[in-house]
């Protein structure tokens, strides 16, 4: 379904479906970006995706360990 040269809108409403069920969103970001046959530009928002879940996960550790480090 994910592996066409261009994605339609039904595409992307059924992706973003995919993605806001808990515990599958997970598989199916791993398997759509490990895919070789997965649409590029989908490739390239999971790619994305995963660099700011990177940057928000990386800045929160920052502020909870400040604020910790405040605490004592």
């Amino acid at each position: 379904m994910f592996q066409k040269r261009d994605m339609s809108i039904v595409d992307w409403i059924l992706f973003f479906i995919l993605m806001a069920i808990p515990l599958l969103n997970i598989v199916v970001f791993i398997m759509l970006l490990v895919s070789p046959k997965t649409c590029p530009s989908l490739k390239s928002y999971l790619i994305v995706f995963l660099i700011l879940i990177v940057i928000i996960g990386l800045s929160w550790a920052t502020i909870l360990a400040s604020i910790m480090n405040t605490i004592d």
